[in-house]
Order: structure tokens, then sequence, then C-alpha cells
């Protein structure tokens, strides 16, 4: 899968637990249990109120977990970003190959989830790339060299051991990661984790400034 698919299969959905670790030799390496409630086959993450630009949009989004092999997730994504003008602005970027005949994105997707983290494998060698480590401290890095000799760079960009992040009727803890992009007219991707709750927001921002954002929402916890 490319990297352009990964804006909405983050987008849409991600939100299965998250890990900790600090050094590059081992960024991408994740141990713990594979038994979490974000992984286990029949759990559904979906996303709340849809925001471009400030204002609420018209957007349907969801992943399925139909698969767990010793915590190599394997999902469903689904997503709906036609409906409305700002959000076609990001479905555009997306490529046919993840999307069925109504210019929806209709998808299969693999990430590896254990109690300390989660990585996935949407870079083009499908090779397991750390999303977050929530033991990680700001200026950690995930990065993954892929065989064109392109680097993907995920930053821990801040932290908070304070419940100061409003998400739904809770205050929570979080780890906020960059990451780079390489998809044209997509500056960077903004995600927050939470060791509970996993990944619990995501945002896209395009080059002109512009941004989607949204918090997700995962049935089980």
């Amino acid at each position: 899968m490319t990297r352009l698919a990964s804006l909405v299969c983050i987008a849409a959905l991600l939100t299965v637990n998250v890990a900790c670790s600090t050094k590059s030799e081992d960024a991408n390496t994740l141990g713990g249990d594979t038994n979490v409630p974000m992984g286990q086959v029949g759990n559904q993450i979906s996303m709340g109120t849809i925001q471009v630009g400030g204002e609420s949009v018209a957007g349907e989004a969801s992943m399925n977990i139909t698969k767990n092999e010793d915590g190599l997730v394997t999902a469903q994504v689904t997503a709906d970003l036609t409906r409305d003008p700002k959000l076609a602005k990001f479905n555009d970027l997306l490529p046919a190959s993840v999307k069925d005949s109504t210019g929806k994105v209709s998808t299969e997707v693999k990430f590896r989830i254990t109690s300390e983290g989660v990585q996935d494998f949407f870079n083009k060698d499908q090779a397991q790339h750390t999303l977050v480590k929530y033991g990680a401290t700001v200026g950690d890095t995930y990065k993954l060299t892929k065989s064109d000799g392109v680097t993907i760079t995920r930053t821990v960009v801040a932290r908070s051991d304070q419940d100061d992040f409003p998400y739904g009727f809770y205050n929570i803890k979080t780890v906020t990661v960059e990451q780079d992009s390489r998809i044209p007219g997509i500056k960077k991707f903004i995600y927050r984790a939470n060791h509970k709750f996993g990944i619990v927001y995501f945002e896209v921002v395009a080059d002109d400034g512009s941004s989607m954002n949204t918090y997700l929402y995962s049935k089980n916890e």
C-alpha cells in the first residue's frame, strides 16, 4: 500500500493501543502482550465529527478488526469523504486502488498491536514502522528507510503527564507525533495517542495551510 493510502487509513481509523521505547536502534521493534482490547476481532473504531478549517463537515469512516494473529491485526477500512467539497479535496489525493466503484474508500490494512504499542505497514516495502510509543520523550523519532532510499520520519513533538486533553467526557494524557509527508499537496500528519484509548486524534495539514482533523473512538476500551 502506498503512503497515499495511509492518509485515510490512519485518518479514518487508527485507534489501536500504542507504546513506549525511545532509542533509535529499537524504534521499530515492539514487544508486549498481544491480547489488548483495541486489537480484538470485532472491535470497531470510528471517527467523531470531522473538522475542516474549523467547520464541521459531513463524512463517515470506520475500521473493523477482522483478524488478530498474535498481534498482527487485519482491519477493513471504509470511509465516505465525498459528501462535502472540503473533504473531497482530501479524498482526491487517494489512489483508486483503495476505493470502490463509487469513489468511497474501501480497503484492507494491517497493523501490529501489543500492550506496548502499534506499528503499521503502509510503506511500499510493507515493513513494520512504529506509529507511537507511550513511554516516548519529546524528540524521539521512528524512522524507516525504504528500498528506494526515501526515509519516513515520525517525531514525538509533545507529551503530557497531566489529564489536559479533552476527549469525550474525559480529560486525558497524550503523546503527540508528527509525520512528514511525501504526498503532493500534503505537508504533514499529526496524531495524538493515549495509553488507554490508543490513537485519539488525527490531523492532516495541506501545503496551503488548510487541515482536516477528527477524534477517533474505539468500541473496546
